[in-house]
Parts: C-alpha cells; sequence; structure tokens
C-alpha cells in the first residue's frame, strides 16, 4: 500500500473524527430528550391547569409576550386577548396521545384534549403547542386546536 501523503494525513483524521462524532450524536441526543420532553409537558399541564382555574397570573408566567392561539373555532387570539378571555371553568382538560418533537430550543407538542363535564364528554381536540425555551423556562409560543367532530 502506498503511503498517504504528509499533508493529506491531517485531512483525513480530521474527517474521521468528524465521522465518527457524528454517528455518536444520534446515541447522545435521545438520553436528554425523555427529561426536556417531561419537562415541556410539566409546563403544559400547569398551563391547562390555570385555564381550567382561570388562573391568569399563572397562564401569564407560561405564555410568550407574542403568543398567538388559534382556537377550534378559527379565532386568533393575542396574549392579552387570551388573558382576558380566561375565567374559572367548570369542564376538566384531559390530554392524551401527547408527542413532544424538538427544533433546538423549540418544542412542539401534538395531542388530543377531552374536555369532560359532570362526567360526560363535551368536546374533544386536536392541539398543536409551541414552546421555546427561555433561560430554561419553556414559554408557550402558539397554540391551535382543532375540534374533532368538524
Amino acid at each position: 500500500m502506498p503511503a498517504i501523503p504528509q499533508k493529506i494525513r491531517p485531512v483525513r483524521l480530521a474527517a474521521a473524527v468528524a465521522a465518527i462524532a457524528f454517528l455518536l450524536m444520534p446515541a447522545v441526543a435521545p438520553a436528554a430528550a425523555p427529561a426536556r420532553a417531561a419537562a415541556v409537558l410539566r409546563q403544559e399541564a400547569r398551563w391547562l391547569d390555570a385555564i381550567v382555574r382561570g388562573d391568569r397570573t399563572t397562564a401569564a408566567t407560561i405564555l410568550t409576550e407574542n403568543f398567538r392561539h388559534t382556537t377550534s373555532r378559527g379565532k386568533l387570539l393575542d396574549r392579552e386577548q387570551e388573558l382576558a378571555s380566561m375565567t374559572k371553568e367548570s369542564f376538566t382538560m384531559n390530554p392524551s396521545g401527547q408527542i413532544v418533537d424538538f427544533a433546538g430550543d423549540t418544542a412542539v407538542v401534538h395531542g388530543l384534549n377531552t374536555l369532560r363535564q359532570s362526567g360526560k364528554t363535551i368536546a374533544r381536540e386536536r392541539y398543536t403547542d409551541v414552546y421555546v425555551n427561555r433561560g430554561g423556562i419553556w414559554m408557550a409560543l402558539a397554540a391551535q386546536e382543532t375540534d374533532t367532530a368538524q
């Protein structure tokens, strides 16, 4: 086998190291994903609880300044409108099938929310909530629901 010229060796070594590092990254990243997803879902649960209780103070700590909400009826609310519309509710929200996807410091939660009142299902909504990580805190940037009856 012919000897590799001296000037090519560092390039091949760097390429090999980069390839190995790239192959090892997926093995490391998923280990952090469950903890990140759990943190996002804890914030999601706090938010849903605040909505049902009509707790504007807690909700205000979760919503970004430029938060937008597209309701299941197609109405677009900004942060102030969202907070102003909050009142104590007589129903419960029961999320299920939640999937959390990440793109850097952005998390997207997809799920199904079943609203129940007096033991009866009053609505089922598919939803997507978008969070951004700001200083270690997952903040809601956007929300959208679709009524599954439509």
